[in-house]
């Protein structure tokens, strides 16, 4: 055999050698791969598990057993969005506000179109008084044509505009809220509210009348309808609203602030 065909022979066989190794490489790396995403997917599933857990537990009115189950969820799969959010939700019903918004961040993160995440983050930033961190998420959802509820989001970037002091904004988000669902009595406040900033008391009379009849058991809406009909001058619609108010509210404080301006 020549040099050449020797050496041709030798080439050959390393090629062989190598695709094998190759393939081997593959395999195992395969086989690593796929180990570690059924460990994964088993351990998601018990998270699951544990929040159908939790999840009854918050039916059944057992907070505490809903958070234990919450935890083991999450120790099991950090990223379990649905665990994130309900976490955050019995966080924000105990008012620890910094702490919802950083598992409804998380939520939003692991699951970018978690809607419902979205929204209770931006009413979590709102809680916190960071206004433009709440138009900055709830924006979006309004671009989002499977979401139901945008009169809600309206209504809250009507409010957080409101509190930064665009009164054009606000207006504007809070007038699209009460168009969309026009028996909103909270999206009608609102705009009263912003009415009676702007030293509009007529229309802030007109929204709240609106808004007492959506929600005509709700006595802090009398008491701010009596007072923009006092600011229009129209005293005695005032009195009835100041006793409606007194009247809904009995003994409470603010039943005692609409009394005291009956008897004034």
């Amino acid at each position: 055999m020549s040099q050449l065909r020797r050496c041709a022979s030798v080439s050959a066989w390393l090629s062989r050698v190598l695709v094998v190794a190759l393939l081997a490489v593959l395999v195992v790396g395969q086989g690593a791969c796929s180990s570690a995403q059924v460990e994964q997917q088993e351990r998601t599933e018990k998270a699951d598990f544990h929040h159908k857990l939790a999840v009854g537990y918050l039916n059944a009115g057992n907070v505490d057993l809903a958070i234990r189950e919450l935890i083991e969820a999450l120790e099991l799969d950090d990223v379990h969005a649905e665990s994130r959010y309900l976490y955050g939700f019995i966080l924000f019903g105990r008012k620890r506000y910094e702490e919802a918004s950083e598992h409804f961040r998380k939520a939003l993160q692991a699951k970018p179109n978690f809607y419902a995440a979205r929204n209770h983050l931006g009413v979590t930033y709102m809680e916190l008084e960071r206004w433009s961190d709440a138009v900055a998420v709830l924006e979006p959802l309004l671009k989002e044509p499977t979401y139901t509820t945008q009169y809600l989001v309206y209504n809250n970037l009507g409010w957080a505009w409101f509190k930064q002091g665009d009164l054009r904004q606000a207006d504007k988000n809070l007038r699209m809220s009460v168009f969309l669902n026009a028996k909103f009595c909270n999206g009608w406040r609102n705009l009263g509210l912003v009415a009676m900033t702007q030293r509009d008391y007529r229309g802030a009379v007109e929204h709240l009348t609106e808004a007492v009849k959506g929600c005509p058991t709700y006595a802090e809406l009398h008491l701010q309808r009596a007072e923009a009909l006092e600011a229009d001058g129209q005293a005695a619609e005032a009195d009835q609203a100041f006793r409606k108010c007194a009247e809904l509210a009995g003994d409470s404080a603010l039943g005692r602030r609409c009394k005291a301006h009956v008897q004034g």
